[in-house]
């Protein structure tokens, strides 16, 4: 599952908040330790996957669109679907909940 994948599982199941601030996906009751190679890697669990904080934040901004200004994240910027609309900084809107 993509983090967008896996933020919508858990918005509509209830697990995250619609609209939801970053900070809910990289709390300590999210945090594990991932073996990587022979390193363990900090990580985040949303849904069934784990990501990484530095990605998350990146991802997350990168495919939104801000609803006030209607400026666009990088990839959104390159052509890619929006999938979260920024309410304020650090606080994003999940587009597609409603399908």
């Amino acid at each position: 599952m993509t983090l967008y994948e896996s933020i919508l599982l858990e918005t509509r199941n209830g697990a995250l908040s619609n609209p939801f601030e970053v900070q809910e996906l990289t709390s300590e009751q999210r945090r594990v330790m991932r073996p990587e190679g022979k390193a363990l890697v900090e990580k985040y669990r949303i849904g069934f996957e784990f990501f990484k904080k530095s990605a998350i934040g990146t991802t997350i901004a990168n495919n939104a669109q801000d609803g006030k200004t209607g400026a666009d994240g990088f990839s959104v910027g390159k052509g890619a679907k929006v999938q979260y609309m920024r309410v304020k900084p650090g606080v994003y809107t999940v587009m597609g909940i409603e399908e």
